[in-house]
């Protein structure tokens, strides 16, 4: 490869990398996610149900496994509490645009959640809080 071609492909993984400056992999979005939200690996693995094991997902977060199958992707969704979809894209390099996209992201999931009477609450508080700042 001639230096032409290696500046080009520096500047392009520059550029890859400036893109996933909310998320840099895998590893990187679970530790980082735990640790905002101050969640031991044991909490983790236990708010998966039991379905992903402290180990594993210490592994995750170091590296040092090299891919992780959706059943397991989907039990540490479950232990950070995030969508499914958000993690499993973050595994296939597709990272957030934004840090405001992933809290869309997030802010679903805990609405998936609540029951149909709280899913009506929350809406009204957000057209009340809408019409309020559009004032």
């Amino acid at each position: 490869m001639n230096r032409t071609a290696e500046r080009s492909e520096d500047v392009l993984n520059q550029s890859s990398r400036k893109q996933k400056s909310v998320v840099g992999s895998l590893p990187d979005y679970v530790r980082r996610l735990r640790h905002e939200r101050n969640l031991s690996l044991a909490v983790v693995s236990a708010r998966s149900r039991g379905k992903i094991g402290k180990t594993h997902i210490n592994r995750i977060e170091n590296g040092l496994v090299s891919s992780v199958s959706l059943i397991k992707l989907q039990a540490l969704a479950l232990g950070l509490g995030v969508p499914d979809d958000e993690i499993i894209a973050v595994a296939q390099g597709k990272f957030p645009d934004t840090e405001a996209q992933a809290d869309e992201a997030r802010l679903l999931i805990y609405f998936r959640h609540l029951s149909r009477e709280r899913q009506l609450d929350v809406l009204e508080m957000l057209r009340a809080l809408a019409n309020r700042s559009s004032q």
